[in-house]
């Protein structure tokens, strides 16, 4: 059985997931005009580094759980 850590860790996860996920279909509808201008290209780029960095923080939220788990 999961304990709320875990599940928090899973939650986060999905949550990468949706953000990666909206940034690339935001990046396929604005990359023909790749300029720092185009305000819906620069919003995907950064749904992609938020999506990424919440992935990296809920993998060291895993792993500090399991870590405290195991002492």
């Amino acid at each position: 059985m999961k304990n709320d850590g875990l599940k928090a860790s899973e939650m986060l996860r999905w949550f990468a997931w949706i953000a990666i996920g909206i940034g690339s279909l935001l990046l396929i509808g604005s990359v023909s005009d790749f300029s720092s201008s185009n305000l819906p290209l620069m919003v995907s780029i950064g749904f992609l580094i938020a999506g990424v960095n919440i992935f990296v923080l809920s993998t060291a939220f895993r792993l500090l759980i399991i870590r405290t788990e195991e002492n």
